[in-house]
């Protein structure tokens, strides 16, 4: 039951690699403000135009912030869709559970399975994130008659 796919965990990056990058960063703006501050004294700026070296160190300290955030939210949108795209296939499945007690006696167990193949197949194929390809299948639909369009793309919510 458990695939090689399930088991994948994000690679994120070690406390050291963060306080390393943290580090050399923070220590790189230190070396381009006093870099600008001793071009502005040697060339005899002083007074409100040597705040100039602030101002450009703010900016670009801000401009390093802005990248991060984008970042981070590109990222929290991603995991949005996947939990959409899991929140769809797992409530379609278990509302074909829920109709079971309705359904004849041989269909049930067909349709049991139908569902919990296509919950596996979502565990398997969206949950690890694997959603930029186009999507297959999951096991058992072409037997239940479901088509690929009737299979919602990923980051869309397919109506019912």
């Amino acid at each position: 039951m458990n695939s090689p796919g399930m088991s994948r965990s994000p690679k994120v990056p070690s406390l050291l690699q963060r306080v390393g990058f943290s580090f050399l960063l923070g220590f790189g703006l230190f070396a381009f403000g006093a870099l600008v501050q001793g071009v502005l004294g040697l060339r005899g700026i002083t007074g409100i135009s040597a705040y100039l070296d602030d101002l450009i160190l703010g900016v670009l300290a801000g401009l390093l912030v802005f990248a991060y955030e984008q970042r981070q939210s590109r990222d929290m949108r991603k995991k949005l869709a996947v939990i959409a795209a899991m929140n769809h296939h797992v409530r379609n499945a278990l509302q074909t559970i829920s109709y079971l007690p309705y359904a004849d006696q041989e269909k049930q167990v067909q349709m049991m399975q139908q569902s919990v193949n296509r919950i596996q197949w979502a565990l398997q194929e969206i949950l690890p994130g694997e959603m930029e390809h186009e999507q297959d299948l999951p096991p058992g639909s072409k037997e239940a008659g479901i088509d690929k369009k009737d299979v919602a793309k990923p980051g869309t919510v397919q109506p019912d």
